[in-house]
């Protein structure tokens, strides 16, 4: 499937800008090849491993080489843009490549969010709880055996800005204010839940926490900007 990725000059502001210009050009993400995904989630998979292997130099080298020709061969086929938009028939508009939880960005970790629906175009801001759930694994490291906090951030400054949007209120993050309770462990259930909680103008205000199990592990306030 061809996808069209959008302008490459000048770069718009924002994911929300840049899908008003394209319009009914988005395609479906629904109708994606499922290769794409696969080639993401295998490459998850290798750089999880790549952390913790143990290979003998000679063996490393060779993987080296292997390596270096799947990279070659991807580069072959290069979109204009590294931004990928799509946008679902609920109208919701999904940003696949984006690092916070782009489903065609290995670098983001795995966040999934339940299912939401999206606001109406013009209708009055609504307060919307939104869930995401994710398993950190050895790819997002910090201390032995525990995430690194800047991922724990970032879960957070993603779902955070995505219920402000469910509530149809977008906004660039301006601030996020982070406090961690305990250790978040990698290789275990996690779930992300934020709310957007009011609005002052052209700022939203959002919190949220990370949980495994019943224990929290973080919780932040967030700030974004409207348009």
């Amino acid at each position: 499937m061809t996808i069209n990725s959008g302008p490459s000059q000048p770069e718009p502001p924002s994911a929300w800008a840049l899908a008003q210009e394209m319009g009914d050009s988005l395609a479906d993400p629904t109708l994606f090849d499922p290769e794409r995904f696969g080639l993401i989630a295998a490459i998850r998979e290798l750089v999880a491993a790549a952390v913790t292997t143990d290979a003998t130099p000679q063996d490393l080298a060779t993987l080296n080489a292997r390596i270096a020709l799947v990279t070659d061969e991807l580069l072959e086929s290069q979109r204009s843009s590294a931004t990928l938009l799509g946008r679902h028939r609920d109208g919701r508009v999904e940003n696949l490549t984006q690092s916070g939880s782009g489903r065609l960005n290995p670098q983001a970790p795995s966040l999934i969010f339940d299912q939401v629906n999206p606001p109406h175009e013009g209708a009055e801001p609504v307060s919307v709880e939104v869930v995401g759930r994710c398993i950190l694994t050895n790819a997002h490291l910090g201390p032995p055996g525990r995430a690194h906090g800047g991922i724990v951030a970032t879960l957070l400054d993603e779902t955070l800005g995505f219920a402000t949007t469910m509530a149809g209120v977008s906004g660039m993050t301006a601030g996020i204010t982070v406090r961690y309770r305990s250790s978040t462990p990698l290789h275990t259930p996690l779930t992300v839940t934020a709310r957007y909680t009011h609005s002052e103008g052209r700022k939203r205000f959002a919190t949220g926490e990370v949980r495994h199990g019943e224990v929290v592990a973080a919780e932040a306030e967030g700030i974004f900007i409207g348009s």
